[in-house]
């Protein structure tokens, strides 16, 4: 969100001031959703452990599901249940959606020089410029490869989000200590993260 929001959530703003309240409620309410699919995981961890429920977005759906049936009877499990995969669904389609447009950027960046526009470009260049092409040449292959990646990555991101902001501040002569635990925490967990991840790849690339 840092960085494509830059480009994108600051035109739908009326204001400037808008932007304290609504990034701190965006930050509020996915805190609340980390913690919700904590407490998903947690309450169906068995099976999860036995390798009877481990897709994500089962895990997801079933654990809420079965926390809601126990609230409010066994009658509301299969409506909760199908609604949560709809939810996770979504919110798969716009990481999609996000990945093809940066796709197209990307490929806009490497070839397009100041001044051009796609339509100066010639034979391939032209090509897989094209928005549908470099949509398609990620995610189709790529970005199967990067999904998961995903979580690590993106909290990564936030890292090195906080971490411009802390030294643009810090230059500018600015108090910008507010940044220095977020930050080093960030890096601490996805680092970790990635770095258990890597392991496991070495590990089943090593068992063929």
């Amino acid at each position: 969100h840092s960085l494509v929001g830059s480009g994108t959530t600051s035109k739908q703003l009326d204001q400037e001031k808008d932007a304290k309240p609504i990034a701190y409620g965006g930050m509020l309410i996915e805190c609340a959703l980390a913690l919700i699919s904590v407490c998903a995981v947690g309450y169906i961890w068995n099976q999860y452990a036995d390798g009877t429920t481990v897709t994500p977005t089962v895990v997801f759906a079933t654990g809420l599901a079965s926390m809601f049936s126990k609230v409010f009877g066994d009658g509301c499990y299969n409506a909760v249940y199908s609604m949560l995969i709809l939810a996770v669904s979504a919110f798969c389609l716009t990481s999609v959606d996000t990945a093809t447009r940066l796709a197209r950027y990307m490929f806009a960046e490497f070839f397009v020089e100041p001044g051009q526009t796609r339509e100066d470009l010639k034979g391939w260049e032209r090509v897989i410029t094209n928005p549908v092409v470099a949509g398609v040449a990620l995610g189709l292959t790529g970005y199967a490869k990067i999904w998961a990646l995903f979580g690590a990555a993106n909290q990564l991101l936030a890292a090195l989000g906080l971490l411009a902001v802390c030294c643009w501040l810090g230059k500018i002569g600015r108090n910008n200590k507010m940044f220095y635990f977020p930050m080093f925490f960030m890096l601490i967990v996805t680092l970790t993260s990635l770095v258990f991840t890597i392991k496991a790849q070495i590990a089943g690339i090593a068992a063929g």
